[in-house]
């Protein structure tokens, strides 16, 4: 007995995504006349006629979310994870959870999960929905082959970024203020008489650094201060790192910095743990502020001068518009970014 053609099979035959056919058999409106013709040509030489229960199973929602998340283990990611799925939750979704490990490669004993296999997963799922936060998508050369199937899933589904946006793939995205958090530490350093100010923390390889040294340098230039290339390490994004990154300064036998910008909370604490071995107080001997807030760090000792990013109006801002693309809004009006706050503390 012939197998029965399923709409993968009708999908395959006429070049399209599955969810192209689900539109053409559910009369959606966003198929143009062209695509549907061929698809609808396919139909009939095949003679497919989906079952009444295929068809509602096609249309319905599950009402069911994907995060794909490059390392959970990180304040930042943990905060808007929580913050994202609080806002489904009310909004009546579910939520699954996709964990990369892709962030820390240098240093996670964790088997690093290809985003591109987690992609195709997805796109054979019964996913309303994609959020994607950080993985390869920020780094200064994203992988060809990851381009492609990131293509191939916002052609499936609606696709949210938090970060930024690339061209020629259709996604929506909220971006938060990676400059800004940086100009506000340092000036907030500068109006404090400090001069020779040093940058921690961060990996080369990806645009988030880029733009926030950027903006450290923008900040000394537009002060008049001098940039002492030594004093900025480029390490990574987590405790270990700001403990490394002071010892690399040390080791230079040079002046120290008076005051130094952290890349966020973590790199700070490591930071602030490797000078007091070195009998270097914080704030008295050398200063020290971040660049972003993560939760926790208004306990420590000194209580971290830093930057709030405002998470809870990142997720709140995240399923407005990913509400919008579920409801077949062809454009989703992305609002502008995410205002930033100075918390002061007693690290400078």
């Amino acid at each position: 007995m012939k197998k029965p053609l399923t709409i993968k099979d009708i999908a395959e035959l006429a070049n399209v995504s599955i969810a192209t056919v689900s539109r053409v058999l559910n009369n959606n409106s966003w198929v143009s006349d062209k695509t549907r013709a061929r698809v609808e040509q396919v139909i009939q030489e095949q003679q497919f006629s989906p079952n009444l229960l295929a068809r509602g199973m096609i249309s319905k929602k599950t009402q069911t979310l994907a995060i794909v998340v490059s390392d959970i283990s990180n304040p930042y990611f943990v905060m808007l994870v929580a913050q994202i799925e609080n806002e489904s939750l009310r909004a009546g979704y579910k939520v699954t959870l996709y964990d990369t490990q892709s962030a820390n490669k240098s240093s996670s004993q964790s088997e690093i999960i290809p985003e591109e296999n987690i992609f195709n997963s997805i796109t054979d799922s019964q996913i309303d929905g994609v959020i994607i936060l950080g993985g390869n998508i920020d780094y200064n050369n994203v992988p060809e082959s990851y381009l492609q199937e990131l293509k191939k899933l916002c052609a499936t589904i609606p696709v949210i970024v938090v970060g930024r946006q690339l061209v020629d793939i259709d996604y929506s995205c909220v971006e938060r203020d990676q400059s800004g958090c940086v100009t506000l530490a340092t000036n907030h350093l500068i109006n404090k008489g400090y001069k020779r100010i040093g940058f921690i923390g961060g990996s080369k390889s990806v645009y988030i650094t880029r733009l926030r040294v950027e903006a450290f340098r923008d900040a000394l230039n537009n002060a008049n201060l001098t940039i002492v290339d030594n004093h900025i390490v480029q390490n990574n994004f987590y405790l270990q790192h700001g403990y490394e990154a002071v010892e690399k300064l040390l080791a230079q036998n040079s002046e120290l910095p008076e005051a130094i910008v952290a890349i966020n909370d973590h790199v700070a604490k490591g930071a602030i743990r490797a000078l007091k071995d070195h009998q270097i107080a914080v704030p008295e001997d050398i200063a020290l502020v971040s660049c972003e807030y993560f939760p926790g760090s208004e306990y420590f000792i000194p209580r971290i001068t830093t930057v709030n990013h405002h998470n809870e109006l990142i997720g709140k801002t995240v399923m407005q518009v990913l509400m919008t693309l579920l409801k077949d809004d062809e454009q989703a009006k992305l609002p502008e970014k995410i205002p930033l706050s100075l918390f002061p503390g007693e690290s400078c």
